[in-house]
């Protein structure tokens, strides 16, 4: 018998009752667009310290000293994408995630779940006391990933050779940081009015964003971001996987078609699907392309941060469409929609890290987001790079837990 299953076996087995019997109370941070249930929080009782999810501020630092982390999914795109964000942050702590999503969802939930290993997927429909007694169960184990994570960081932080490991796995990350790069543009298309820029800040040498911006023809420009969930390596091959099977175009003996971004978005999602990878299978994204003709956009969206429109006169617009994660549903369906732009108008598109420095620490109501995106509006591409570094010096790099990109497509 492993020892890992030895620890299991003796902490689980434990039992509830001696779980409650700790002086210190375990504690829940409890991420969900709704409150908590009354009956939750009766049936946990007093051996629980509940704290709701602050939106405006950082996950990380609010997982410090959290037994678990339970998050309430009714399943649509804008919850897959907390999904993402709570994945993210538990890569770097100690607690255990418990995922309640829709019955009929909880098959791939699970799966999603099993994979990952520090995470339970249980039904919405789970009976108070039931999810009382999982939730006990969790807790009885989440000492055991506490302890085999400082146990990981204390052996990486000894022995005779860690200064030559260090210096080997330091100069490894770099190449393959190098790599990744050479996979993102090394230029910015212009094609007709159009102007662009990005701005891209990993949080380490590797990162789990990618972008393109990629000319298809004459007239036509592809615009497309995506954030891959979790870190480090893994999330950045899994990156180089997408920009290789990504379709934006088919070529014909003696002409060519333009994949619409929802046929482009479903066929990637079929390609990562295919693949059944065992870490970092799903991501969000969000595709545009623009004729530089008669300025019609086409976009759809994958679970991504609605593209942001700023208008010339300041009217700011949220671009919608329905859309799942990338890599959990195989026959996921895209919606298409088309908008019409005009001279002066300004497109943003960006991962979810860059939601902070966008708008500050409230995610704006709609009736505000012109006031909010203001300051993004009339000025020159680079002063909005500036303005992006700027706001992230003010704040210290330390409370950017995620990859930063934030794509700028002009209208001039």
């Amino acid at each position: 018998m492993s020892r890992w299953v030895q620890r299991c076996l003796s902490v689980i087995g434990l039992g509830v009752g001696a779980i409650l019997a700790v002086k210190t109370k375990s504690r829940l941070l409890w991420v969900s667009d709704i409150p908590a249930p009354p009956d939750l929080c009766e049936t946990l009782g007093d051996d629980w310290e509940l704290t709701p999810y602050h939106d405006a501020e950082p996950l990380g630092p609010q997982l410090v000293d959290m037994t678990l982390v339970v998050v309430y999914s009714s399943g649509d795109p804008e919850s897959q994408h907390q999904f993402c964000r709570v994945v993210n942050a538990l890569a770097r702590a100690s607690a255990v995630g418990v995922f309640i999503v829709p019955e009929d969802l909880l098959p791939v939930w699970t799966d999603l779940c099993r994979k990952h290993g520090q995470f339970l997927c249980v039904s919405e429909d789970t009976s108070p006391q039931e999810l009382a007694a999982k939730l006990s169960a969790a807790a009885a184990v989440q000492p055991i990933v506490r302890d085999l994570k400082s146990e990981l960081s204390a052996k990486s932080q000894n022995g005779a050779s860690r200064d030559r490991v260090s210096d080997q796995i330091d100069e490894e990350m770099r190449l393959a940081a190098k790599l990744q790069r050479d996979f993102l543009p090394r230029t910015m298309p212009q094609v007709g009015p159009t102007r662009t820029s990005v701005f891209y800040r990993p949080v380490s040498y590797l990162s789990g964003d990618i972008y393109d911006v990629s000319r298809l023809d004459e007239t036509h420009l592809g615009f497309f971001i995506a954030d891959a969930v979790g870190h480090g390596l893994p999330a950045a091959l899994f990156t180089m996987f997408i920009k290789r099977v990504f379709q934006t175009k088919r070529i014909f003996e003696h002409s060519y078609e333009i994949v619409p971004p929802d046929v482009s978005l479903a066929e990637l999602n079929e390609d990562i699907c295919q693949q059944d990878l065992s870490s970092c299978e799903f991501c969000t994204a969000a595709y545009c392309v623009l004729d530089t003709e008669d300025l019609s956009l086409v976009y759809a969206r994958a679970g991504h941060p609605e593209p942001v429109l700023i208008r010339s006169d300041g009217q700011v617009q949220l671009l919608a469409a329905e859309g799942g994660l990338l890599g959990i549903f195989p026959e996921e369906k895209y919606q298409l929609e088309r908008i019409q732009l005009a001279s002066g108008d300004r497109l943003l598109l960006y991962t979810d890290g860059a939601e902070q420095i966008l708008w500050g620490k409230d995610r704006p109501d709609p009736s505000a987001l012109e006031e909010v995106f203001r300051p993004w509006s009339g000025i020159p591409r680079d002063q909005v790079l500036e303005k992006l570094a700027d706001r992230i010096k003010a704040d210290g790099d330390r409370r950017h837990e995620d990859d930063i990109t934030v794509l700028i497509v002009d209208v001039e």
